[in-house]
């Protein structure tokens, strides 16, 4: 397992294919392409054997279940020379409760069954639910309120008014996220909505105008009321819920 969860070097992402649309066109119909389906913002899984496996589609599959054209896939990148493309069944006009059921399908958000998956598979869901947040919430053009039009395998939105022509391309928020220790001890915070027992390290946006370690010592005082120094950075991680990049640091409080 990779020490960067939803982060697998494994994944060679192929940025020069989004270009070549008779390249995508062939890797949509390759019975070896894998479709990572997508649902309501959260991600399909299938219990087997007691593991929980993620759910991956074949074209035939695919066909059978759902004849309809399923609009806007994205190419999400290669692993083990094996294609993978993302798709958003959430608008599906089939009766998708009893496709689920029939299928023994579970819909749940990524971070309960996350750890317990493979590398490259945890890895391509994280990344299917970062670049489906960002197209259903850039449906329409920022400037000029046109529609936008998706171009280049998904990862970049055009507007589809010829006077604008705006492209967009997928955002994702830097958040701190950091672990305080004093002496032999550690800081943690709970929420109200935790569950009982459960604590977490602080952590928090960086606002714009902030250098990563402002924002730290920033959330920090906010939230508790403890100042810091000696912040060292650790590493960082993919953290799509919806959209997030997470930074992680290690400081002293005082």
């Amino acid at each position: 397992m990779n020490q960067l969860f939803y982060a697998s070097s494994e994944i060679n992402r192929q940025g020069d294919y989004r270009n070549n649309k008779k390249l995508i066109e062939k890797i949509m119909l390759d019975e070896k392409t894998n479709f990572i389906p997508y649902f309501n913002g959260k991600n399909l899984f299938k219990e087997t054997n007691e593991n929980i496996d993620a759910i991956k589609l074949n074209i035939n599959q695919l066909k059978t279940f759902f004849p309809n054209e399923i609009e806007n896939p994205i190419f999400l990148g290669v692993a083990n020379e094996t294609n993978y493309v993302g798709l958003d069944l959430s608008n599906q006009n089939l009766n998708m409760d009893l496709w689920l059921k029939e299928n023994e399908v579970i819909v749940e958000d990524l971070r309960k069954y996350g750890p317990s998956l493979n590398d490259i598979d945890a890895s391509f869901l994280a990344l299917t639910n970062g670049m489906f947040f960002w197209h259903n919430t850039h449906k329409f053009c920022g400037s000029c309120g046109f529609e936008n039009m998706s171009k280049e395998g998904g990862f970049v939105k055009i507007c589809s008014n010829d006077k604008c022509g705006k492209s967009h391309f997928p955002r994702t928020d830097p958040a701190i996220i950091t672990l305080i220790s004093s002496q032999d001890k550690i800081l943690l915070g709970r929420s109200p909505r935790f569950p009982d027992g459960m604590y977490s390290t602080l952590a928090g946006f960086v606002e714009p105008g902030e250098s990563l370690e402002q924002a730290l010592e920033r959330e920090v005082f906010e939230e508790v009321g403890v100042k810091v120094k000696n912040i060292e950075y650790f590493n960082s991680q993919p953290w799509p819920f919806p959209a997030s990049l997470m930074l992680g640091f290690f400081c002293r409080g005082y």
